[in-house]
């Protein structure tokens, strides 16, 4: 039971991300808050998974971040201070991994949860040379939002001093690369979630710990992507998490009243039968995200498709139908009389496709 939980402890920030992607979905949100696995969810209903993080892709990612923070974060920083978000001739590097992320002295997560409460409490009394670039600090929200408690490891935060009191700022690190206006927007708006949501469990910790007036959490924040066939790094400064944040704190609110259905102290396990099934059970909130994490997709697509919804050809098609079959869309397409208004409008638009 203690291996189990340390786990389900370990394994936090893979599941607020697997949330972020799909918040909406009742399943998904089980899902992420009890630790049930969504491939051994499929296994038990006879689908095959097909999610499982590529090890080829683990591995890129890891010496990625490796490179980042290798030297003292020198890769990193020279990146950050080219696009101001660090004053050049910044100085310091805090290492909060733990060893089994690449770190060098944390052990535990119970280490990596003091040294970042240290780390906190320095800043809010006056640290005369606060490290500049700070890796993966640890977060325990003060919430019951994911069981058995939530744990949050932020991939990297900033701090610049102005007029003695100290500005973090919070950084999402994706080994996806950056084109420009042709980057991935599912995973742009990912990676935004994700930053969006840190800054909020941020801004939680530094008030739970009674340091708001000492220390600035800053509503905008970085990310740091790839350059197309390298690993280097490219900067999107001055992202405006505002929204992101706000979302988030609302669905702390749906997570901590999920987490509240537990009925037993001990249903941490990433296959408990019991859990599966409620999955399995729970309301789906089917999207076109989903067919990138979620092994219960096929089944959440065969039920769109044997209900003719738009969403099979994807969310710009469903919002151009609304309620309207994709059957009686084809047949609005090839001439069919308009029932009323509604569908007048859009054969018009479908027509002008």
């Amino acid at each position: 039971m203690d291996e189990t939980r340390e786990e389900a402890r370990r394994n936090t920030r893979a599941r607020f991300e697997q949330w972020a992607k799909n918040p909406t979905c009742a399943a998904n949100t089980l899902s992420a808050v009890h630790n049930v696995r969504l491939d051994k969810a499929a296994e038990a209903i006879g689908l095959k998974p097909s999610f499982g993080q590529s090890p080829f892709a683990l591995a890129r990612g890891n010496n990625f971040e490796w490179g980042l923070f290798a030297e003292d974060a020198s890769r990193l920083r020279a990146a950050l201070e080219r696009r101001a978000c660090l004053p050049e001739g910044s100085a310091g590097f805090l290492d909060l991994r733990l060893k089994m992320n690449g770190g060098s002295r944390l052990a535990a997560v119970d280490d990596a949860l003091a040294a970042t409460q240290t780390w906190l409490q320095g800043l809010s009394e006056g640290d005369p040379q606060p490290a500049s670039i700070v890796a993966a600090p640890m977060i325990k929200i003060p919430r019951g939002v994911i069981l058995p408690e939530a744990l949050l490891i932020i991939d990297a935060v900033t701090v610049v001093v102005e007029d003695g009191k100290p500005t973090l700022t919070v950084g999402e690190i994706k080994v996806f690369p950056d084109r420009g206006g042709h980057t991935d927007a599912r995973e742009l708006a990912t990676a935004r979630a994700q930053a969006g949501l840190y800054r909020h469990a941020l801004e939680m910790a530094v008030d739970a710990g009674g340091w708001a007036a000492d220390l600035n959490v800053a509503r905008d924040g970085f990310l740091v992507f790839t350059w197309p066939g390298s690993n280097q790094p490219s900067i999107r400064p001055g992202e405006d998490l505002s929204y992101q944040a706000v979302r988030a704190a609302r669905g702390f609110d749906r997570l901590e009243e999920v987490a509240g259905l537990l009925v037993r102290d001990d249903d941490f396990s990433a296959d408990a039968p019991q859990l599966i099934q409620r999955v399995l059970e729970a309301d789906t909130a089917y999207s076109e995200a989903c067919l990138s994490f979620c092994d219960l997709a096929p089944r959440c697509h065969k039920t769109h498709i044997e209900k003719e919804h738009g969403l099979v050809l994807g969310e710009e098609a469903a919002r151009l139908l609304g309620e309207t079959t994709l059957s009686r869309a084809v047949e609005l397409m090839n001439g069919a009389e308009p029932a009323d208004d509604r569908e007048a409008d859009l054969q018009r638009q479908l027509e002008s496709l």
